[in-house]
């Protein structure tokens, strides 16, 4: 009502709450807020303590990025997740989404810890959605096709501070492409200003190419890749079945890695009383790639059984003493649990998330 006295608008903030109401009411067990910027932190510390009085478990997940600033609009301030998150969101999108865009592992292995890392500036029980890609991204699939999917759902197996997230047509390689780009629909419902100034409606019909074009009345989202469905199922799987090792109680430890130049070969563990899940990836979707991992305290007859089902090319394993020597196939991510109970007891890249 007032920016300079930081006032809200009343009627504006009472429209929201009989919105949450109204939510609520329907069963609904949260909401997303688009653009969490668009309104300033006071309001929304308003608005969710008011959810949260009618159902103390109601979700909020802010779209909000850590870098760059989605969606600029004029007079609107850059938002970052500590100020969404410290007036109650509980969690954020996050920038995993540019993981096509960066070019090495260990721009990867940074984010991670730089999440962990804001943890400490705001209230416990913080996260962020692994969403390596959303309704506004490419997908996947033009980025290295279903082994690519596979392998970021692999990483979100065991990525620390994450829930695991998926547009719906991932699980079945989606590409969000269609036929009706550019062709003429008199039943159109978009309406534009023709030379004369005129509203008129508009005709031509325009695609998000490569998008889930969720603003088109279109098809029902699919693809014909069946196989990333159930490997998605396995990594869900997984993630519950070592829920104390991937979850907030487990420390991320970043391994080093050697021979490995163009830095391709995503390797971390996470580990919680003395259980160790040994996470490895090859960034790379056209090559094999191979290298010396350290892993401090690994024995060489360790036994590696990964624990996500096979797919692609082939990836060779050798242990040995404090390290492991792989050649891992195109896009391929792998999970072991590995017997190394006083692992961060010889290495100091151990991270904790608060």
């Amino acid at each position: 009502e007032d920016e300079s006295k930081r006032t809200l608008n009343p009627k504006l903030l009472e429209l929201h709450k009989q919105f949450v109401d109204m939510c609520i009411d329907l069963g609904v067990d949260g909401i997303r807020a688009d653009v969490a910027r668009a309104k300033p932190v006071e309001f929304w510390d308003v608005l969710i303590k008011y959810s949260r009085m009618r159902d103390p478990e109601f979700a909020w997940l802010a779209e909000t990025y850590t870098h760059e600033d989605a969606s600029p609009m004029i007079n609107m301030p850059a938002d970052r997740p500590d100020d969404s998150l410290r007036a109650g969101f509980d969690s954020f999108y996050g920038q995993y989404h540019l993981f096509s865009e960066w070019r090495t592992a260990s721009e990867f292995i940074d984010y991670m810890k730089e999440n962990l890392d804001l943890t400490y500036r705001v209230d416990q029980g913080k996260s962020a959605i692994a969403s390596f890609a959303s309704h506004d991204d490419l997908s996947p699939m033009f980025h290295g096709g279903a082994e690519f999917c596979k392998m970021i759902m692999g990483l979100e197996a065991t990525m620390p501070m994450t829930n695991m997230y998926a547009v719906d047509g991932f699980q079945t390689g989606d590409y969000y492409t269609r036929k009706y780009k550019d062709i003429d629909n008199e039943e159109s419902q978009t309406l534009e200003y023709d030379k004369e100034g005129n509203l008129v409606k508009k005709k031509t019909m325009e695609l998000h190419y490569g998008k889930m074009d969720l603003f088109n009345l279109s098809r029902k989202p699919g693809g014909t890749e069946e196989t990333i469905r159930p490997f998605i199922r396995d990594c869900h799987a997984l993630r519950d079945k070592y829920s104390d090792i991937v979850g907030p109680k487990g420390t991320l430890i970043e391994l080093d890695k050697e021979l490995d130049k163009n830095d391709q070969i995503i390797a971390y563990a996470r580990h919680y009383q003395g259980k160790t899940l040994l996470t490895i990836a090859n960034k790379n979707v056209n090559r094999a790639v191979a290298c010396k991992i350290k892993i401090p305290t690994l024995k060489p007859d360790q036994k590696l059984e990964n624990l996500l089902p096979s797919y692609g090319h082939e990836s060779i394993f050798q242990a040995a003493e404090g390290e492991l020597r792989v050649d891992i196939g195109p896009s391929r991510v792998h999970i072991f649990e590995i017997d190394t109970p006083n692992i961060e007891n010889y290495t100091d890249k151990v991270y904790k998330q608060r």
